[in-house]
């Protein structure tokens, strides 16, 4: 063989083994070439593969953790965002028993729901399994459109008893009456709801329309100050465009509302 033949023929099995083009790509692509290597050690072929594998792995792992760690971050952006324009919850009904004003869980769901959908947010409520004797486990799931969510639970006793201590209510109905009084309660808790009582029922009397006068204004000013309120929220909340257009009605309720905040800040 002359040197030319021998030069072509070498490199025509170099070819075979260091070109790509005719070779896969990825884990399969190297399998395909060291399987193709008689001359292959097996074992070291194996350790070979193994690592690869490993690598690939924890690749997916910090793509996987980096996802969930972006939607962790879109869902507090998001909560933050329905915390700063959900206001207190005005307790709408009256407890014969006691002989005070609760929000139901109508009152709740009709302010925050329409919030929480806004902001790409869904809540699930169900029972799941307990083992507490007499009380059921409620569940709270909070997702959001980003792909993270979160869980809340808790153990309710059965709601089956009046304030006498009389049993007054059938198996299902206080099934029923103890899982409504669970998911209101988990979600006045999940979004770290304030209360206070509606002392005007929440109506607008359509002909009363005259806005707070020059005094009135100055109070608000300052209370909403003193308390560091949002004024835009403060705003939002009273469907107004500005202070001075606040409804003389509102005066009194505003100057509470204000009032809890600064108490709980």
């Amino acid at each position: 063989m002359n040197q030319v033949a021998k030069v072509t023929e070498e490199r025509q099995v170099a070819a075979r083994y260091d070109e790509p083009a005719n070779q896969g790509d990825g884990l399969l692509g190297i399998i395909e070439r060291l399987a193709s290597n008689k001359s292959m050690d097996v074992a070291k072929f194996e350790a070979i593969v193994k690592i690869r594998a490993d690598e690939q792995e924890r690749l997916r792992r910090i793509e996987r953790e980096d996802r969930e760690d972006m939607a962790r971050r879109e869902w507090l952006a998001a909560f933050s965002a329905v915390q700063s324009e959900i206001g207190p919850i005005f307790r709408t009904n009256e407890n014969d028993h006691t002989k005070s004003k609760y929000a139901d869980l109508a009152d709740i769901e009709r302010v925050v729901t329409p919030i929480l959908t806004k902001h790409g947010f869904s809540t699930t409520s169900a029972p799941v399994p307990c083992d507490l004797d007499g009380h059921i486990r409620m569940r709270l799931t909070i997702g959001h459109s980003g792909g993270h969510e979160k869980i809340y639970e808790d153990d309710f006793p059965l709601d089956n008893t009046g304030s006498a201590g009389r049993v007054n209510k059938t198996a299902i109905q206080a099934k029923g009456s103890t899982q409504t009084y669970a998911r209101r309660y988990l979600k006045a808790s999940a979004l770290d709801l304030a209360f206070m009582d509606d002392k005007d029922g929440n109506a607008v009397p359509p002909e009363d329309s005259t806005a707070v006068d020059q005094d009135q204004l100055v109070k608000i000013r300052k209370a909403i100050a003193d308390a560091d309120a949002d004024v835009e929220k403060f705003c939002r909340f009273f469907h107004i465009e500005a202070l001075p257009d606040l409804p003389a009605r509102e005066f009194d309720r505003a100057i509470s509302m204000i009032g809890q905040r600064r108490t709980r800040a």
